[in-house]
């Protein structure tokens, strides 16, 4: 795609992918710095003969070096039949070679891709991480020396490229037959037809290779989804999404993508321009902090909900490549679904109250530094068989009875809007902290800005009417209405 990589693909299958100072000095200026910059070459040792420009011969000469006199620069000479000595400039000494495992890093940042490089096979093979690609969840790899004689053997010993189910591979010179193969052969793409160096950097280009693995399948991806570069190794705890009407925000181990839903591949593909039902699920986990309970659902979706949260355990497969485990779990014990990752709807966020209870039944306790437990005690009602005697005869019925119950939540500040994105408790999270370090009481002013604003997002957080504290002028202290506790 772009002239200025032309040199790396023209050199890629060489046995030594070198450029002498005479090829690197014909290119246009400034083209050498910026490959060096991409990390897609790199300067080695220089060169220890050259061809004459002296004459006409094209004959190769040893280079000699002299160093006088005594603080003189270096000086490099060859021997010319036709000339005698002749001066070598030393830019024409200077040599580089392709630099594969820069050119691999190229191709995975660019792609924004799952996980870290690796070399495979050395020299030949390289991972390049993970992403989802023309609707399925891919391994992509960058291979050279294709078409070599050794080619067959190379990668048959490529374990990691021959267990990978669904795998890409980008050759980074010619494309081979697919004789060379063991198995099945997966999708070989040209990286020369995807690539490009311009102004904005290195780029390969998604959706003409979403084209090229799309084709002859009825049904294409109507939205290229350009999922998430996935750090290694994590799991679904360091992820964290926050939802709104129409973007999604994704964070794991200090990276972070903001997606619309049609970017995130939530579009409803009958109706565009408007997010599917599967969106819509995932705001309600948000909603409730990442724990559904079955009720809390239409009953039109409590009847697909089993099929809807496993469609949305795959989409986020697709989106998030390369975590292993559930994303998505259902704990029978409370009839819910609970998420494995940090969940939130951008003031959304609901506490699931029972009906009929006030402030006094809250409790509200510390759990690290970072996050709270909020449990809230009920009476549970429900019906228990038993048998009433009616003289000889003893007739079943049904009878209400009442159990103590209780109804409990753990979140992290920043998902309450206590914290930034550092986990830096903000005022109002700092006045919920000195709370319950004060079991219930703080010592503030009546016009604390820390407190006004907690009380607002306790108040919204559990529905509640009315203030969660008392404010004791005489003592200028504030006092929970809810029990307080400094740690679980």
């Amino acid at each position: 795609m772009s002239d200025l990589l032309s040199p790396i693909w023209e050199r890629a299958d060489a046995l030594e992918p070198l450029f002498s100072g005479d090829e690197v000095g014909a290119w246009a200026d400034g083209v050498a710095k910026r490959l060096a910059e991409y990390g897609l070459i790199r300067q080695v040792e220089n060169a220890g003969s050259v061809v004459c420009d002296a004459c006409a011969g094209g004959h190769v000469e040893e280079v000699t070096l002299v160093k006088s006199p005594r603080g003189a620069p270096m000086r490099a000479y060859i021997h010319c039949p036709e000339h005698g000595r002749v001066r070598v400039k030393l830019d024409r000494l200077r040599q580089w070679e392709v630099d594969f495992t820069g050119v691999a890093g190229a191709v995975s940042h660019a792609l924004e891709l799952a996980g870290n490089v690796e070399e495979v096979v050395s020299g030949r093979v390289w991972f390049l991480g993970k992403a989802t690609v023309a609707a399925k969840s891919r391994a992509l790899f960058l291979a050279r020396g294709l078409t070599w004689e050794d080619a067959r053997d190379i990668l048959g010993a490529s374990a990691r490229l021959n267990a990978a189910k669904s795998a890409i591979v980008f050759a980074a010179g010619d494309v081979p037959p697919e004789g060379i193969w063991n198995g099945d052969p997966p999708p070989v793409v040209a990286l020369k037809t995807v690539a490009a160096l311009d102004k904005d950097g290195f780029m390969v280009d998604r959706d003409h290779l979403e084209a090229l693995l799309s084709s002859g399948r009825k049904k294409a991806q109507a939205v290229t989804i350009v999922s998430f570069p996935t750090p290694a190794g994590t799991a679904w705890p360091d992820v964290r999404l926050t939802v709104t009407d129409a973007d999604l925000r994704v964070e794991a181990r200090g990276k972070r993508k903001d997606y619309t839903f049609q970017g995130a591949g939530f579009e409803e593909r009958r109706k565009k321009g408007a997010p599917d039902c599967l969106w819509a699920l995932l705001k309600a986990f948000g909603t409730h902090g990442g724990v559904l309970p079955f009720k809390a659902v239409d009953e039109k979706t409590r009847t697909n909900l089993k099929q809807y949260v496993s469609d949305l355990r795959q989409r986020l497969a697709a989106l998030l490549p390369g975590i292993e485990g559930e994303s998505i779990s259902y704990e029978k014990k409370d009839k819910s679904y609970h998420t494995a990752f940090k969940v939130s709807c951008e003031d959304a966020l609901q506490f699931p109250m029972p009906p009929g209870t006030s402030w006094t039944d809250v409790s509200i306790a510390a759990n690290g530094g970072t996050g709270i437990r909020i449990s809230v005690s009920s009476t549970e009602k429900f019906a228990v068989s038993g048998y009433a005697d009616e003289g000889d005869d003893s007739t079943h019925q049904w009878e209400g009875a009442e159990r103590e119950g209780s109804v409990e939540r753990t979140y992290d500040l920043r998902t309450l809007g206590l914290a930034d994105d550092r986990d830096r408790p903000n005022r109002a999270g700092q006045a919920l902290l000195a709370v319950l370090a004060g079991k219930g009481t703080v010592q503030r002013k009546a016009d604390d800005k820390g407190m006004l604003e907690l009380c607002g997002v306790l108040s919204k957080l559990m529905g509640l009417d009315g203030s969660p504290f008392e404010f004791a002028e005489i003592e200028e202290k504030w006092v929970a209405l809810f029990d307080a506790e400094k740690d679980l």
